[in-house]
């Protein structure tokens, strides 16, 4: 471990979730690298069970812990903020309180960062598998699995128009890049993390590294506090969406230059053809929360143009 400035900054949102946040304190708490620092962001959530918890780690945390309380909750984004602004580091990555990592995440995805020679890249993703889990009689049970991102090598801005290809779980980045891009949006309740990506790539390169190291969790039959906003924030994720768009556009037709709002029509246009093999695949996904693990391994290698 370094002197000084921690190489890694985790931030983790949570808000009345203890059951999971131990599951993301032993992913951290697990990792080959130990040049780290991890700030829980308690998003106007009950301290007490917080606290409680992180004392049970406490000698294992070796002092690398800072909790932050937040008396009412400012949202997500804001609460990302709050956590980049709250310490010092060469990389942040954003672990949310239900993700978790393979062992070596940081290690792995620090040292890939550190060896690109494309002078431009000032962040790397990892592929990510999607774990499908439930909540039953106070234990987190998992129900089926489904790769999210395997197919990616590179990423391209306009494909990422079309959708997020990455979440914050598998994205490290470089500090330093934030006085270009700016920190997240906090008038998003949600999608926040593909807005920032966009802006992220739209400044620098993005390198993917082709190794499973990110677990996104996710529990589509569960809802209220457990739940995720992808499966029952539907809705709202589509509506944001269109705000942002109409927002790009707008700002293009005013100024009439080649911006986002371009470039976001460019993607509408294409995405038939440019996306269809991703949207068969996301389908795909979306379906299998309901079939067999055996039988959505069937459908999904029916995705054309799919490296099996």
């Amino acid at each position: 471990m370094s002197v000084g400035i921690p190489e890694v900054a985790i931030i983790t949102r949570t808000k009345d979730r203890v059951l999971l946040l131990d599951r993301c304190i032993r992913t951290v708490l697990a990792q080959t690298s130990s040049d780290w620092v991890h700030v829980i962001v308690n998003d106007g959530g009950n301290p007490e069970p917080v606290s409680h918890l992180a004392a049970r780690y406490r000698d294992a945390y070796e002092g690398r812990l800072d909790i932050i309380h937040n008396d009412d909750s400012i949202g997500m984004e804001a609460a990302s903020n709050t956590g980049v602004r709250s310490t010092d580091s060469r990389y942040i990555v954003i672990l949310d309180d239900d993700d978790s990592w393979a062992p070596t995440f940081l290690e792995e995805m620090t040292q890939a960062l550190r060896k690109e020679t494309w002078e431009e890249t000032r962040g790397i993703f990892c592929h990510t598998r999607i774990i499908y889990e439930e909540i039953r009689d106070d234990q987190v049970v998992e129900t089926g699995r489904a790769d999210f991102n395997q197919g990616i090598s590179a990423i391209e801005l306009l494909r990422l128009f079309a959708w997020n290809r990455f979440t914050p779980v598998c994205f490290l980045f470089e500090r330093a890049a934030l006085d270009e891009v700016g920190l997240f949006d906090e008038s998003l309740p949600v999608i926040g993390d593909w807005e920032f990506n966009i802006r992220f790539l739209s400044k620098y390169e993005i390198a993917v590294y082709p190794k499973t190291l990110a677990f996104w969790h996710q529990r589509p039959r569960v809802q209220g506090i457990y739940g995720n906003s992808v499966h029952h924030g539907q809705d709202l994720h589509q509506l944001y969406r269109a705000r942002l768009g109409n927002r790009w556009l707008r700002d293009s037709l005013r100024r009439g230059t080649t911006d986002f709002g371009e470039l976001f029509a460019m993607s509408l246009m294409i995405e038939h053809d440019m996306a269809m093999r991703d949207r068969l695949e996301l389908f795909a996904l979306r379906l299998s929360q309901s079939l067999p693990y055996r039988f959505y391994r069937r459908l999904r290698a029916l995705v054309p143009g799919r490296r099996q």
